[in-house]
């Protein structure tokens, strides 16, 4: 039976109406808040990637470590968080201008993870001026070492006139475990100091 016109009905039922889409739109803009990241917009993201994950990642946090053989020894972790590896490198011995020196990029995986030896393994460096590379882009073939507990690149540098030089890259790798596969996109920079 239709209500008569004028009833009060009609604008009770829109009044429900109303008050249920402000419910569900207050709803969905709690749910959208729960999603968002909880971190301050001045803490940079972590730059491990998971699997599928294919976006860049941010620039590393690098901590020296005294006492290092050659140049010095600096860890770069993905996050803070990230325990699935580990990725050091191993910066070249001062040289004189002219001389080759080498440093090393070590990637170690976490417990109950190995090293991927199937994955597309690249690192790619971009020397600046003065500053000669053996090679700019190593693959696996070009691994010092390269088993399922570490991954090393030793990278042979000359400069060609006195100085510190700073050479960046990018280190495309992967970890797994028995179920999972976790490629990573690490930035790196390496040291170079002629004397």
């Amino acid at each position: 039976m239709a209500p008569a016109q004028g009833s009060p009905i009609l604008p009770h039922m829109v009044r429900i109406a109303l008050s249920r889409a402000v419910v569900l739109g207050a709803l969905v803009s709690l749910a959208a808040c729960s999603k968002a990241d909880p971190r301050p917009s001045d803490t940079a993201p972590p730059s491990a990637t998971r699997a599928g994950d294919t976006k860049g990642a941010p620039a590393p946090v690098q901590i020296q470590v005294a006492g290092a053989p050659g140049g010095g020894e600096a860890a770069t972790e993905g996050s803070a968080n990230d325990t699935s590896f580990k990725l050091t490198t191993q910066q070249a011995a001062p040289t004189t201008p002219g001389g080759e020196t080498v440093a090393r990029v070590v990637v170690s995986p976490g417990t109950g993870y190995k090293v991927n030896k199937d994955f597309p393994t690249k690192l790619t460096l971009e020397p600046p001026a003065g500053v000669t590379l053996s090679k700019t882009v190593l693959e696996p073939a070009d691994a010092e070492k390269f088993d399922d507990h570490e991954l090393t690149f030793a990278v042979k540098m000359t400069a060609q006139g006195a100085g510190e030089y700073t050479i960046p890259g990018t280190f495309k790798f992967a970890v797994c475990t028995e179920t999972t596969c976790d490629p990573k996109k690490q930035k790196v920079a390496l040291v170079l100091k002629a004397n």
